[in-house]
């Protein structure tokens, strides 16, 4: 039989030691091997919104589905601003206290009162008759210096204007001056918010802001001021940039230019072509939100400066003051019927101009004040242009294109050795040509030109390209310009379901490293 002895302790411990000694003289390379993957970018649906989105931004657009569809729009294309009502000029207001005495100096004890006065601070530069505002901001800049040998306390109280029901008010003590410089305080107070009446001290006036300023010496410090004739206590408010939220009073006649440049279709975002449309409806309306009677006299139209006629051009229209009441509007409204334009305002819309201009003028109050000095504008709530339109989904499409920009954020993936695949579904029942360049901006990488065509729904509607790309353009920024444009034979009835996918992803194999 064989011997078989246990390992002595002393023999583990070697065996254990010299395992180690060759295992630690091993180099170990890194793990790496291939792997497969496909990895999404962009996923994009375009519907009827997202198609003529760039017409409109405003939220009012919708489409309806149907057979046909309708797209109906009803909101704003346009704002009018009245800058006489929206902001008051900058005013300065100073008053300086004077002893009407030489020589000196003369002892005033503490809680003297040195001068006491109420008075307007009138607005320079209004021709109108305000009688009251609210500010969406503005603020008070203030300067005071003193030359006394003694403190100086100064309160200046606007009882007229407050803030959250308080009234806005001013205290400052200035320290003895030395007899050298001018002791100074300055600082801002905001009006953001302010309720202003503006009737004045006697409440009876326009334009003015009802003020009190005292000027005396504090009597909660021990100190006796010694006071020379050439003394001078100075205080400056300068009002600025009061943009106006509310305002009411007397708005008198004012005749104000109108002309409207509005944008309607991008040739950024819609380069060229033609779609037909022929709306059931366009109403254009001048919705009057001042609590003023106002005269308007639209004289031109122009699309892309082609000029059109309507009936309504060049005649003066009476429009009646809005009424408010309790913070409810209830606007005037005068329309027009953009269907009597001659040539048809939508014929030229259909080859995707950009601008569409309303040149004209408003009077205020064209009758004088027959409010009695209770007009009244919120200028959060502007008069305006508003479209009513309704358009059928019925026509005839000839290369009609829409550019889009995406942005490819880089993507790491090593050794990267596969497909750009991008993949367009067509719900549209019409057939969409698809071109793309995939571009590297501010590198020396080539750009990838793609194109397809999609056939019409139903049907082949199913595009899929496979375009090689590498490691160094995935790990790139980039941008891929699209433009996709659409055609049919004839007129083609759409249900408003209609929609394009486009999905960009890639697919291949990558190197992963274990180290």
């Amino acid at each position: 039989m064989n011997d078989v002895r246990p390992l002595t302790r002393g023999k583990v411990l070697v065996l254990i030691g010299c395992a180690i000694m060759v295992l630690g003289g091993c180099n170990r390379q890194p793990i790496t091997w291939e792997t497969n993957i496909a990895l999404p970018l962009v996923d994009q649906v375009w519907t009827w919104s997202e198609v003529i989105q760039g017409a409109s931004d405003d939220s009012t657009l919708a489409v309806d589905v149907g057979s046909p569809g309708t797209i109906v729009f009803s909101g704003p294309v346009a704002e009018w601003g009245i800058e006489s009502l929206t902001q008051l000029p900058d005013t300065i207001v100073s008053q300086e206290l004077t002893p009407d005495f030489d020589g000196g100096p003369f002892a005033v004890p503490p809680g003297a009162v040195l001068l006491d006065t109420e008075e307007d601070i009138v607005f320079q530069g209004i021709d109108q008759a305000f009688t009251g505002i609210v500010l969406e901001s503005g603020r008070i800049e203030y300067f005071v210096e003193s030359s006394t040998n003694g403190y100086v306390e100064l309160f200046y109280a606007f009882p007229s204007v407050t803030i959250f029901g308080q009234p806005v008010e001013l205290q400052v003590v200035l320290p003895p001056s030395d007899g050298v410089a001018f002791e100074t305080r300055e600082g801002t107070i905001d009006l953001s918010g302010a309720v202003i009446d503006l009737t004045g001290v006697s409440g009876n006036e326009i334009n003015r802001i009802a003020s009190q300023l005292i000027i005396g010496t504090p009597s909660n410090i021990n100190d006796t001021a010694q006071v020379y004739g050439s003394d001078s206590i100075r205080v400056q408010m300068h009002f600025q940039e009061l943009l106006v939220r509310e305002v009411s009073g007397y708005f008198g006649q004012e005749t104000i230019g109108f002309d409207v440049e509005q944008q309607v279709f991008d040739p950024v975002d819609f380069p060229s072509g033609f779609v037909e449309i022929n709306p059931t409806r366009a109403t254009l309306q001048f919705r009057n939100t001042i609590a003023a009677d106002l005269r308007l006299q639209l004289d031109a139209m122009s699309v892309d400066g082609l000029q059109v006629t309507h009936p309504s051009l060049g005649l003066p229209q009476l429009i009646s003051r809005a009424a408010w009441e309790d913070g409810a509007l209830e606007p005037a409204i005068w329309e027009m019927d953009l269907l009597e334009t001659a040539p048809s305002i939508f014929e030229l819309l259909s080859y995707l101009p950009q601008w569409v201009q309303v040149v004209g003028e408003g009077l205020l109050n064209p009758l004088g004040d027959v409010s009695g000095g209770h007009d009244y504008f919120d200028t959060r709530v502007p008069p305006a242009l508003y479209l009513d339109l309704e358009w059928p989904l019925v026509g005839t499409i000839e290369d009609f294109q829409i550019a889009r920009s995406l942005e490819l954020s880089p993507t790491d993936l090593p050794g990267f050795n596969g497909d750009l695949l991008v993949r367009l579904t067509n719900g549209f029942p019409v057939e969409w040509t698809f071109n793309a360049v995939w571009r590297f901006p501010g590198t020396g990488i080539d750009p990838v030109f793609i194109e397809g065509l999609v056939p019409a729904f139903p049907g082949g509607e199913m595009l899929e390209l496979r375009i090689p790309v590498d490691e160094q353009r995935l790990a790139t920024a980039g941008v891929i310009d699209v433009v996709a444009s659409m055609r049919s034979e004839g007129p083609v009835e759409f249900t408003g379901r209609e929609r394009m996918r486009l999905e960009l992803g890639v697919e291949g194999m990558y190197q992963v490293e274990v180290p």
